[in-house]
């Protein structure tokens, strides 16, 4: 009987302690991460400048945003690269098919390697060095192009309505994510290699081995990378805030962006916050409905 009642004093203390190591990081996830998405859910439904008492308006900041013609030509662009980012996910996957059927292993782990060594660059590094290249003056391309002869068709790149769009799309040309390469090559590498045997001595065909084994083996691992894609595709805005801030005119704006000009410029914040909300829910519908209609096998 008293072992019994040692043990369970023992198992609750060892069970504090526990929640002792978590208390720290829950506080500071609830005051960073859910605080502010409250926060924000609130002031959704309030006129506030930053400076004066916020009013409560009820639902006409979303009134308002469906009515905003801004807005929906910040939809039209979001969709653009929305779309593009979909299908600009082929390049990694095809390259970490490559990588895997590679059978020089150490050739393998060089090209590994040199994949991995862009990850120290941060982002932010890489949009300024593209942007240097987009400029019109000294910038790489237009150098390219006088060097070429072709001074006719120099270019103002990310000034030009018609060509600002597709800069930026082209932006980490050749496309080849390393972390998405990585995350394909992990899920490849974890089947069993009875079955590229299996497919070896029954002569499948590389291009029958692609489609018809190696896609449906990595599809957990598509699913991932494509929420990915669908998030930062509907809320993202870094690029076209550092490299154009949503122009020439309205041509780059994205709903991030009008969102965030909206806060910090136009000092609407409980507008922003609406925005921000309507975000919020068309990611959450699109992550629902990529789970539920993009299946791998161990579901």
């Amino acid at each position: 009987m008293q072992g019994r009642q040692y043990k369970k004093k023992y198992s609750t203390r060892i069970m504090l302690i526990g929640y002792a190591f978590i208390l720290p990081a829950l506080g500071f996830n609830l005051l960073f991460d859910w605080y502010p998405m409250l926060d924000g859910v609130v002031m959704s439904f309030f006129r506030w400048d930053g400076f004066r008492t916020a009013t409560y308006v009820g639902l006409r900041n979303f009134i308002q945003i469906f009515q905003d013609d801004v807005f929906w030509t910040s939809v039209q662009n979001m969709l653009f690269f929305f779309l593009a980012g979909i299908a600009l996910m082929a390049p990694a996957i095809i390259s970490s098919v490559v990588l895997f059927r590679m059978r020089n292993k150490r050739l393998q782990y060089i090209y590994r390697v040199l994949l991995c060594i862009p990850m120290v660059i941060p982002f932010m590094v890489i949009i300024l060095i593209w942007q240097f290249m987009y400029n019109p003056q000294y910038g790489f391309f237009n150098q390219l192009l006088t060097s070429l002869g072709l001074v006719e068709h120099l270019q103002t790149w990310l000034g030009d309505p018609k060509l600002a769009k597709w800069c930026i799309l082209f932006v980490g040309f050749p496309w080849v994510s390393t972390n998405s390469v990585l995350i394909y090559l992990g899920g490849l590498q974890s089947v069993d290699n009875a079955i590229w045997e299996a497919a070896s001595i029954d002569g499948v065909t590389s291009l029958k081995r692609f489609f018809y084994m190696e896609l449906p083996l990595i599809k957990g691992q598509f699913k991932l990378n494509l929420i990915g894609a669908l998030v930062g595709g509907v809320t993202g805005y870094t690029m076209q805030m550092v490299m154009t801030k949503g122009g020439p005119g309205f041509e780059t704006l994205v709903p991030g962006l009008y969102m965030y000009n909206k806060a910090f410029t136009a000092k609407q914040y409980g507008y922003a916050a609406a925005v921000g909300l309507v975000l919020f829910a068309v990611s959450l519908v699109l992550t629902l409905l990529t789970l539920k209609l993009v299946r791998s096998d161990d579901q």
